[in-house]
């Protein structure tokens, strides 16, 4: 008699309650709730990152260039590369030079399409000797 009793119980038991079920679908909803706009954030730095890290390549490729060139490069020949202009929407690349008492500092700085970086643009100092100095222009000048 006993087992009977435990057997009729075991199977009114085996199925899960709707109370069960809802609970379990709000914890699955409030979780991913707290962690989908962490993916699409962690997304978005991402994206923004390799971004930079591009322009910085493109930065730093150009002062190579105009080391490379000893200072003879005319400035306002150089444009974004290829890659840059793929991958940075509205790139542009700007140049200033300035004579200082050890040479002249060429401050390149590049900017795209993207929130706060046309009032923050990636800056790189190219600093060349006396030697290779050229005649500095007075005006920052704006390549496209």
């Amino acid at each position: 008699m006993r087992h009977a009793w435990n057997r009729r119980a075991a199977a009114r038991r085996r199925g899960i309650s709707s109370f069960e079920l809802i609970a379990a679908f709000s914890l699955l909803v409030a979780a991913m709730a707290s962690t989908v706009p962490l993916y699409v954030r962690h997304q978005r730095l991402l994206a923004e990152s390799r971004r930079e890290r591009v322009a910085m390549e493109e930065l730093a490729n150009q002062a190579e260039r105009i080391e490379a060139a000893a200072g003879t490069v005319d400035l306002a020949s150089l444009t974004p590369s290829a890659t840059a202009l793929r991958r940075l929407p509205g790139v542009k690349l700007a140049f200033t030079r300035e004579p200082t008492s050890l040479g002249e500092r060429v401050l390149l700085s590049l900017t795209w399409n993207e929130t706060g970086r046309r009032e923050h643009p990636l800056t790189l100092a190219v600093w060349l000797p006396a030697s290779f100095a050229a005649e500095p222009s007075p005006l920052p000048e704006e390549l496209p």
